[in-house]
């Protein structure tokens, strides 16, 4: 198959982005290295930081930092600020702090707040008690949710919520940690219709970059779903830990995940798959461990190149390397 004039004068068009695209499609197959922000449920100083690194045969973590002791502490996410939110749990209150640890504000949400979603606009945050109602709080800064938004449908109640590209918003409907309801919220009348129950992995949930699928995370398995597809079918890794929660992924092939009194680091870059991982290591030591804060896309500070975008770089460089091949064949 030769490689139409149209793609080439489309990578060749794009520059700088096409090579940018191209470095990060490299990175994605490499060692990987940054810091996670995590929560404990045990109390005391209940949000910390740990450095990762990893060299493409074996992980490692550096020693956790202490950033400070909410009042309540369960969902972790960053603010388009940079500010660290913390679903407050039981104190019903989500609070703002800059990764210092200095307190920046903090909103009622109405009920006991656990995981957290950021809103795609950057203006506000989702939470909910687990299998609950949903409440949103403005951003910029941080304040008081109103009135608490009534689900029904399929599931009356929402654990965790995640946007893909398209606009499409997913739900978990879950109680600790794992074995919940997966399916499709309409926010603006907060009806649910549901297309997989009891499933292993359905707790923590998130958009992954890297794979273009929708992640979860629980009980011990991780699994994945197509977004775009009208009726999506949940594909789940084997047993990889004791308990999972809440999950991160980096968008360049690795994850990282709290639960079961540790940190489990999972590389899928070169298999694709994270239910199918090359490397799977597992860090005890963490009691109490909770949720880590999102390594990419919303809810991070380091947003992720989307799929289609990488794969156009990709193709652009095959294209533009047989295109060299072929005039090279035909000089004298």
């Amino acid at each position: 198959m030769t490689c139409s004039k149209f793609l080439l004068n489309r990578v060749l068009r794009t520059g700088v982005m096409v090579a940018g695209l191209l470095w990060t499609a490299a990175v994605s197959a490499t060692p990987a290295a940054g810091d996670v922000f995590y929560t404990l449920f045990t109390g005391g100083v209940n949000v910390w930081r740990v450095s990762y690194s990893y060299d493409g045969t074996t992980a490692t973590l550096g020693t956790p930092t202490a950033i400070v002791a909410a009042p309540g502490a369960d969902g972790i996410i960053f603010a388009p600020s940079g500010n660290l939110l913390i679903g407050g749990a039981g104190s019903a209150r989500v609070y703002e702090y800059t990764t210092g640890g200095t307190l920046v504000g903090s909103g009622s949400a109405g009920a006991p707040s656990f995981h957290l979603a950021l809103d795609p606009s950057g203006t506000k945050v989702w939470t909910s008690n687990f299998g609950g109602s949903l409440a949103d709080l403005p951003l910029g800064p941080i304040a008081d949710a109103g009135p608490l938004h009534t689900v029904t449908g399929s599931d009356s109640g929402v654990t965790q919520l995640a946007f893909a590209p398209s606009g499409k918003v997913f739900y978990v409907n879950s109680f600790p940690n794992g074995f919940g309801n997966v399916g499709v919220i309409d926010l603006a009348t907060f009806v649910t219709t549901s297309f997989a129950i009891g499933v292993e992995s359905a707790h923590g949930m998130l958009y992954d970059s890297f794979t273009g699928l929708m992640t979860l995370f629980g009980a011990g398995k991780v699994g994945t779903f197509d977004p775009t597809l009208a009726s999506p079918v949940i594909s789940e890794s084997v047993d990889l830990a004791c308990d999972f929660d809440q999950g991160s992924v980096d968008g360049l092939g690795h994850a990282l995940v709290a639960g079961c009194g540790g940190i489990t680091f999972i590389d899928y870059s070169v298999s694709g798959d994270i239910t199918a991982p090359n490397h799977v290591q597992f860090f005890g030591g963490f009691i109490g461990i909770d949720d880590v804060a999102p390594l990419s896309g919303l809810g991070s500070i380091t947003p992720a190149p989307e799929p289609a975008s990488t794969l156009l770089a990709a193709l652009g460089l095959a294209c533009l390397l047989a295109s060299s091949r072929r005039r090279g064949s035909t000089r004298p």
